[in-house]
């Protein structure tokens, strides 16, 4: 919201400037005059005429236009840029779909995604710890597998678009697709590095897209024919993940 002197400042200009400049407000408003200070992310002062001067949250504004003279019906526009508001510290809430593609457990390349939510706590912009847990299709016919884990992450800029870390380790248990003659699966760790980028510093909503790697460890037992002869198989799953999210 602008800090006005009088009422009748929207309408006012000064023909006695060199330029004018025209600020636009997200409300509608328009207001022209002679900028003294503009600090992005924060406030813009804007001198009306000798007397008056009105000032902005940065959060409140549209867009500037420059015109070098009253009789120019264009000027330049001045790009604004968006406040940074991240919460730094804080609750977050973050979730996200990714593709887990690569090698089946025979060699051949199939197609793997995954779902994924964690909750947690952000002490400052470099560190937050929190859990998670999803859903991870290494191979369909294997069935899923269920990961609970821990997570530390954080963010290497203040900026709008901002590079992150994250390390996720914990325990993944399988869920086993008896119709392929799996008739049993257990456990075992898990292992997600990732590095990405968070798109706006809002403190609601964010977009994050990461790339990462992925270890899961699981066994499992498979039946063959009616003398149930069984095979137990241990199998590491190496995938490249990546992934799109939603950070609040």
């Amino acid at each position: 919201m602008a800090l006005l002197f009088s009422s009748q400042l929207i309408a006012q200009s000064s023909d006695k400037f060199v330029r004018t400049d025209v600020v636009y407000l997200k409300n509608g408003s328009i207001f022209r005059g002679q900028i003294e200070v503009y600090e992005h992310g924060k406030e813009l002062r804007l001198r009306l005429d000798e007397n008056q001067v009105v000032i902005f949250e940065a959060k409140n504004i549209k867009k500037i236009v420059q015109i070098a003279n009253e009789s120019e019906t264009e000027g330049k526009e001045i790009k604004h840029k968006k406040a940074y508001e991240f919460r730094e510290k804080g609750l977050y809430f973050h979730s996200s779909i990714g593709y887990i593609g690569g090698n089946n457990l025979w060699g051949n390349y199939i197609d793997g995604f995954n779902v994924h939510a964690q909750a947690g706590y952000q002490f400052n912009r470099f560190i937050g710890a929190g859990l998670g847990t999803g859903v991870d299709y290494y191979n369909i016919g294997l069935g899923s597998i269920i990961p609970i884990y821990g997570t530390a992450r954080g963010y290497l800029k203040k900026s709008n678009v901002s590079p992150y870390y994250q390390l996720a380790a914990g325990y993944g248990i399988p869920l086993e697709n008896e119709n392929n003659g799996f008739a049993e699966s257990k456990g075992g760790y898990y292992l997600a590095p990732e590095l990405g980028f968070r798109f706006g510093a809002s403190n609601e909503a964010n977009l994050t897209i990461g790339m990462g790697l992925t270890w899961q460890k699981a066994t499992y037992t498979t039946t063959f024919g009616d003398t149930i002869t069984k095979n137990e198989d241990d199998y590491t799953f190496r995938r490249f993940n990546f992934k799109i999210g939603i950070l609040f």
